[in-house]
């Protein structure tokens, strides 16, 4: 997670594991990622990083297929993640490593909470991960693995309280939040590409989708099947009005999803809605009819119960297309 006075702060052995297992992720084979993080773990027992990393992979596989994460195994690696960081700052208090480990460990906790919709538990398991990185920092200000947490922190927290930015105690830290992921993005070692994926949901969120564009194209250069940025570039280019450009990238999503051996029925679905829609906006019938006859086929899947409200809106709005297809095939005639 960086270099101070020359020297590496992780092993030869467990850096080689974290970026191999750090690979695999972003290329989507979780099971592979989830062994070599096993292995460091079993390799380095007293470490942190080998129950946090199995707890990157276990928020990576929720936000790819849009599920859950199961409380009982994350909850379980989070104890295990926080101990052994806690153990390691009393060892050597002046290290960053342990403050880094600990707080990143509240961060990914504070992440699972905004899914439970624990908003309190948010916030104070956020602030806490801030507070432990910032203690990181302190020690070594080159620490840049440790601005994403911060980044991602600062820009959120400030987004879903921004009604209250006009009182005097109330701070707007979004660009503050956004320059620190910039850093990490650039320089981080473990962290660049969630740094990226962070920006680019920011950037999207911000409306700046040219740089939404921009960071997707550079990560999609290295991991071409990555669902996170094929969404992140298809959407920026929808959002655009990039019409054509949207159409291929959202078919090269879909290709991605229904190649994957994991069903993703709720995200083939949003993906056949915006192909037919931008479709029959470039004129496409055959298309958009298309998308849209598989789309129907959808409607036999079982959703589980924090996507039903979401897939029932999505197939309102495919009913309201299959409508307005009909209307211009008449006007055709």
């Amino acid at each position: 997670c960086g270099n101070v006075g020359g020297q590496r702060l992780l092993s030869p052995v467990l850096d080689s594991l974290l970026k191999v297992g750090i690979d695999l992720t972003l290329r989507q084979e979780y099971e592979s990622a989830m062994e070599v993080f096993r292995n460091a773990a079993r390799r380095h027992p007293d470490h942190p990083a080998g129950p946090l990393y199995q707890m990157v992979v276990l928020q990576a596989i929720a936000m790819d297929y849009e599920e859950v994460i199961e409380d009982g195994v994350f909850d379980s690696l989070l104890s295990a993640a926080r101990m052994k960081s806690q153990a390691m700052i009393e060892r050597d208090p002046d290290s960053p490593l342990g403050y880094y480990f600990l707080g990143t460990a509240l961060g990914h906790d504070s992440y699972a909470r905004v899914q439970r919709g624990d908003w309190f538990g948010t916030i104070t398991k956020g602030l806490s991960a801030v507070s432990q990185l910032e203690e990181a920092v302190e020690r070594d200000s080159l620490f840049y693995d440790a601005f994403l947490g911060m980044g991602t922190y600062f820009y959120w927290k400030t987004r879903k309280i921004e009604f209250l930015t006009w009182l005097p105690f109330i701070r707007d830290d979004r660009a503050r939040g956004i320059r620190f992921l910039q850093h990490c993005a650039e320089s981080g070692e473990y962290n660049r590409y969630g740094a990226m994926s962070a920006l680019v949901s920011i950037y999207l969120d911000a409306g700046e989708n040219d740089k939404a564009d921009s960071i997707s194209s550079r990560c999609l250069a290295e991991y071409p099947h990555n669902r996170i940025f094929l969404w992140g570039k298809a959407t920026a280019l929808d959002r655009k009005g990039f019409v054509k450009e949207a159409i291929n990238a959202y078919e090269a999503l879909l290709a991605a999803i229904t190649g994957d051996t994991r069903k993703n029925s709720y995200n083939e679905l949003v993906c056949r809605l915006r192909l037919a829609s931008l479709s029959l906006k470039d004129d496409r019938i055959e298309d958009a009819e298309k998308h849209l006859v598989g789309f129907t086929k959808l409607q036999k899947e079982e959703f589980p119960e924090h996507l039903k409200k979401r897939a029932v809106d999505k197939f309102r709005q495919a009913k309201e297309l299959v409508e307005t297809m009909s209307r211009l095939r008449n006007g055709q005639r």
